[in-house]
């Protein structure tokens, strides 16, 4: 294929969306979809390789493959290696062996697999995991194996229905992409079969007589094109948002806009510009920058306690720097001047690499694993991170049972005749929230007494109230239990919490003046402190040495979320417990229980002694505003 300036410069426009949208800039909650544009510009130009050798007979499999090989696994190679020996001397042991795990998969192109296992409300946050980026280019090297043999099938026994073939890949695909979104949301947005067709839409320019046609076309048309092609590409990143579905339809925006500009041509009014010099240099180098930027963010984030714009100031420019020296001592060596090195042999090397690193990593991840500077105390605290683990967090949440995991790939339905059961003895009481209400329930319980029965009613994925914007299990939990269960059974009193938002209040309110047909008892709790990291870890860096770690940590937008909740709910004459209150007498914030445990064992859910501290000041306030 010929070389296309505007292609790099196409680059660009992916790359640059995606650090910016990953630094947290404001104003480009579409900035994610840069992936997809690279990956409508990768099936354009691997389809175009494959298709033309093959309409020659001239394919060949070793050949193709030490071209990607050269290209991808080197500077991937590099990353790698930093990251995980940055990793090593930095991170705590449960943390480095959760790189290397990531790390194998990545050397085994299945990190969006792995990535898939890790997503959910039992995930650790997505931002602090270093290879998360590589999800993407797992998809990539899914579709180099796969698609050689898909192609070269199609032009050997539909040699003049290529086309065709393409077409129905990416309907086929298309389709998949928009039932899974609402069926396996995660599953869609990570693996291959509901991404081909981003691939393949590129790919269709290049197997088809599209390009030979556009010859014929006006040049006022094909700037058109290429007008419309980045105002949907730009839509995308100003519109579409991570609440919103996808991939599914909200792709089209970032594909179709992409489709557009290739096939307008390097003449287009838009393409000139994307041929820019400096255009195509941030192209040409972005592969690199893509693969520096998301490990720098997530150990910055991590490790440099400064003002957060200097943060991203020193990201960026530590990003351009490595890309570019990436570029010049990696890339431009392997990829071209290596270029005649036998396949065979550059294949051979590539999986001697792949197999070392992999080797490397198990062993150093989970077979020496040593503590390295971390002391035995700052260890016993940073064990609280694997608390979902343990049996206590059951104990705590009745995992499974009265709290699920609304996402409707997740394991576990909740059991109605268990978790509702009304007692004809004691005084009856619903505790309905998500997993901020759940980390309460045991200890609300036990600190109630054994007069009060507390039904819970607790699920991840939606806010606990009485009408919602999205359909799952958590939803149906909520429906099932504010539209039917509470207009037909007695209750002496309702307790609703969960990680409450600014966009909350609305909501919430309504379904106060909703429930006060059912009872006026009612009580919300409010948000709890949240934390940047999971609370263990930053105790044990605090506790090997970095001082205030903690309480810099704290996100300070809770408070004025709390006085917002306070007033709303007072609005609506019902009782409120300030949690932030309880956990941060005087703004001063308790890191740890009254036994000396983490009160939190994440970002914000309550270790069970976290909540019985809690619960004990909760209930006397119950009692004092004639709750219980």
């Amino acid at each position: 294929m010929k070389y296309r300036a505007d292609i790099d410069g196409l680059r660009a426009l992916a790359v640059l969306p995606v650090i910016a949208y990953h630094l947290g800039v404001t104003g480009i909650p579409g900035g994610f979809t840069g992936v997809d544009i690279f990956f409508v510009i990768s099936g354009y130009l691997i389809c175009g390789i494959i298709y033309q050798s093959a309409m020659k007979g001239e394919f060949s499999y070793l050949e193709f493959y030490k071209r990607r090989c050269l290209r991808i696994l080197p500077p991937l190679f590099v990353v790698l290696i930093a990251t995980l020996l940055f990793g090593y001397h930095n991170l705590l042991p449960a943390q480095f062996t959760e790189l290397g795990n990531s790390a194998i998969a990545t050397t085994l192109f299945s990190s969006n697999i792995f990535f898939w296992q890790q997503t959910g409300y039992f995930a650790g946050p997505a931002e602090l995991k270093p290879l998360l980026h590589t999800w993407s280019l797992a998809v990539e090297e899914q579709f180099y194996i796969l698609f050689p043999i898909v192609l070269l099938f199609a032009v050997r026994w539909f040699r003049h229905r290529v086309t065709q073939v393409m077409l129905a890949i990416i309907a086929v695909s298309f389709l998949l992409s928009v039932v899974g979104v609402l069926k396996k949301p995660d599953f869609t947005f990570y693996m291959l079969p509901t991404r081909a067709w981003e691939l393949a839409i590129g790919g269709l320019i290049a197997v088809s007589t599209l390009e030979t046609r556009m010859a014929a076309v006006r040049q006022e048309i094909r700037h058109l094109m290429s007008l419309a092609g980045l105002a949907l590409i730009l839509f995308g990143f100003f519109w579409l948002s991570t609440s919103k579905p996808f991939p599914s339809w909200n792709a089209l925006w970032p594909c179709l806009g992409s489709f557009l500009l290739i096939l307008a041509g390097r003449e287009a009014i838009v393409n000139r510009i994307l041929a820019l010099k400096p255009v195509v240099y941030i192209g040409m180098i972005s592969y690199c920058l893509y693969l520096w930027h998301w490990p720098l963010i997530v150990y910055s984030k991590m490790f440099l306690n400064m003002n957060e714009g200097m943060r991203d100031l020193l990201v960026l420019t530590m990003t351009f720097g490595l890309a570019i020296a990436s570029r010049y001592i990696i890339e431009i060596p392997f990829r071209y001047k290596l270029s005649n090195l036998n396949p065979v042999a550059v294949s051979a090397f590539s999986v001697v690499g792949l197999v070392l690193i992999a080797s490397a990593t198990l062993y150093k991840s989970h077979v020496s694993n040593e503590s390295g500077k971390f002391s035995d105390q700052a260890l016993a605290v940073a064990k609280f991170s694997q608390y979902r683990n343990t049996d206590e967090y059951f104990y705590q949440f009745r995992l499974g049972k009265c709290f699920i995991d609304g996402n409707s790939e997740a394991k576990g339905h909740y059991d109605r005749d268990f978790c509702l059961k009304t007692s004809a003895t004691e005084k009856n009481y619903l505790l309905v929230g998500d997993s901020h209400g759940a980390h309460l329930w045991r200890a609300l319980s036990l600190a109630a007494g054994e007069s009060v029965n507390l039904m819970q009613a607790t699920s991840a994925g939606c806010k606990p109230v009485s009408h919602q914007s999205i359909n799952n299990k958590c939803t149906e939990l909520m429906d099932y239990v504010y539209q039917q269960w509470l207009p037909n059974h007695k209750v002496d009193g309702i307790i609703i919490s969960a990680r409450w938002l600014p966009e909350d209040i609305a909501p919430l309110k309504a379904t106060l003046e909703a429930l006060k047909k059912v009872t006026n008892n009612i009580t919300v709790m409010g948000p709890t402190i949240e934390y940047a990291e999971a609370l263990p870890d930053l105790l044990a860096y605090q506790e090997n040495g970095r001082k205030d770690l903690v309480s810099s940590s704290i996100n300070r937008n809770i408070k004025g979320i709390d006085l917002r909740m306070q007033q709303a709910v007072a609005e609506e004459k019902v009782g409120y417990i300030s949690v932030y209150n309880i956990m941060c007498p005087n703004d001063v914030c308790h890191a740890l229980a009254s036994n000396g445990q983490p009160s939190a064992f994440d970002y914000g859910h309550f270790t069970l002694s976290g909540a019985n501290d809690v619960a004990r000041q909760a209930i006397v306030t119950m009692h004092h505003n004639k709750f219980l």
